[in-house]
């Protein structure tokens, strides 16, 4: 697997943790997707810059 797959996979069950901790009360909801949208766009920042960086060797 590429770095960048483990990336997502990781993630995405982050993501899915911090969804679960909200529908377990855990989480307020606000906080919760604010954390989900951080994680989904650091992820897609990280991913980006690495293909970028590898199409520039």
């Amino acid at each position: 697997m590429s770095r960048q797959t483990v990336i997502r996979i990781g993630a995405l069950i982050i993501q899915v943790a911090i969804l679960l901790l909200i529908w377990q009360g855990f989480l307020h909801p606000i906080r919760g997707g604010l954390l989900v949208l951080a994680v989904g766009f650091v992820v897609f920042f990280l991913t980006r810059d690495s293909s970028g960086k590898k199409s520039g060797q």
